[in-house]
């Protein structure tokens, strides 16, 4: 298997791919002291009306064909970013996961992909949820994940988006965390 450090990929610039992949799944970057991967989770597939619905369906599909993306389907690309700095290693968000009910076969790399780029789970200090959609939680969900973490593993949500899940007329049953529940982690998660 084809591995990289963050140092080696700044140094090349990252823009070489792993023996698996026809293009780069990660780039890096070092700004100051602090080392920023961003590295894909694949890409989700999604009808285009969802990223303008409230426009004329028309103008929306003229448009896509402008950009030379089609009108009815779009890969949207899922990311996330690794950050080493000070002696932690910050993972932002935490991608798709791999739910094999959900059919998606170019989303949920995440776990692949950091490994292919060095950077093993036990390494990460903390974790950063921006918000608690599956496509940014679901990669700490997967089988056997839990048990590669750190025992000491911190995870850093908002305090109005934990709220807004724990809310008794939240209606996503798979995402909802109910008050007093617990995390698959044990313990409840906290909010920053």
């Amino acid at each position: 298997m084809n591995t990289m450090t963050m140092n080696t990929i700044a140094t090349t610039g990252g823009t070489r791919p792993a023996h698996d992949e026809l293009v780069p799944s990660r780039y890096a970057l070092r700004i100051g002291e602090i080392d920023v991967l961003v590295i894909s989770d694949g890409v989700l597939p999604i009808p285009a009306r969802t990223i303008a619905h409230n426009i004329d369906p028309a103008v929306r599909s003229a448009w896509l064909e402008h950009e030379f993306l089609s009108p009815d389907m779009l890969e949207w690309p899922l990311n996330v970013v690794v950050v080493r700095s000070g002696g932690r290693t910050i993972l932002i968000d935490a991608g798709l996961g791999a739910d094999p009910d959900l059919h998606l076969p170019k989303a949920g790399q995440l776990i692949h992909r950091l490994e292919a780029a060095g950077i093993d789970l036990a390494s990460v200090t903390d974790v950063v949820l921006t918000h608690m959609h599956m496509d940014h939680i679901g990669g700490l969900l997967i089988d056997g994940v839990k048990d590669r973490l750190r025992p000491d593993l911190r995870i850093h949500v908002a305090a109005a988006e934990l709220k807004f899940w724990e809310a008794p007329d939240s209606t996503s049953p798979t995402l909802s965390c109910r008050r007093g529940s617990r995390t698959r982690f044990g313990g409840r998660p906290r909010s920053s």
